[in-house]
């Protein structure tokens, strides 16, 4: 049996992994389809389609957080857009105040992901007897999973996050604030348990996006051949 540090290390890394493939398997998506298709904008509306459902989370997720912690959202697209050497499909400009909110909304899609694979365990959602509402199922659980990780803009403000939390550990040291009585074994278990819970959705998605990328490589070799 794996300690709870032990388990949820491998969940951050099972996270890290879908996070990289993901991101090549967008670019790779792009560059097969541009095989068949000539047109960059076609190209970005099909993408765009195919990773609706992911998207739509992916920037409600960023709508909400900003929304909770009173930033004043300035725009919401879902349109795909080309941004250095990878395809940005939707955004979220709020108005920025301080570095604990920017992070957090930075960061809410990921945890708009879990949530979403947390629901699907929480009432045995899948797998279903139906094949239909399987294929389904499975289709919004690749298509989330792509989607939930932030771009690099949504990041920037997480290089901050080293000195913030010296701040915070600082408060805590001179105040000699209790946080054991939060962040204990049970609150640690509880954690546990949620990842028991959505663990094998994180394991169907890495799955699902290692074998559509190695298809879509495959397409480009045998192509080239």
């Amino acid at each position: 049996m794996m300690s709870q540090i032990q388990y949820l290390a491998f969940v951050i890394f099972q996270l890290i992994l879908i996070y990289f493939i993901s991101r090549k398997l967008i670019n790779e998506l792009f560059y097969c389809l541009r095989i068949f298709i000539k047109s960059d904008k076609t190209i970005y509306n099909l993408i765009s389609l195919f990773f609706l459902p992911g998207t739509i989370l992916h920037e409600i997720s960023h709508f909400f957080a900003a929304t909770i912690l009173f930033l004043k959202v300035r725009s919401v697209s879902i349109l795909p857009e080309w941004k250095g050497n990878y395809l940005k499909l939707g955004s979220v400009v709020y108005e920025k105040k301080d570095l604990l909110r920017s992070i957090l909304v930075g960061i809410a899609p990921l945890f708009g992901g879990l949530a979403f694979f947390w629901f699907l365990a929480a009432f045995h959602l899948f797998p279903q007897t139906n094949m239909g509402i399987n294929i389904l199922l499975a289709y919004l659980i690749f298509s989330v999973s792509t989607n939930m990780f932030s771009s690099a803009k949504d990041l920037q403000d997480l290089i901050f996050i080293l000195p913030l939390g010296l701040v915070f550990a600082g408060i805590i040291y001179v105040f000699n604030l209790r946080v054991d009585l939060v962040f204990n074994s049970a609150f640690w278990q509880n954690v546990v348990n949620i990842f028991q819970q959505i663990n094998v959705y994180l394991l169907i998605s890495l799955g699902l996006e290692i074998i559509f990328l190695a298809v879509l490589k495959l397409i480009r070799l045998l192509i080239k051949i």
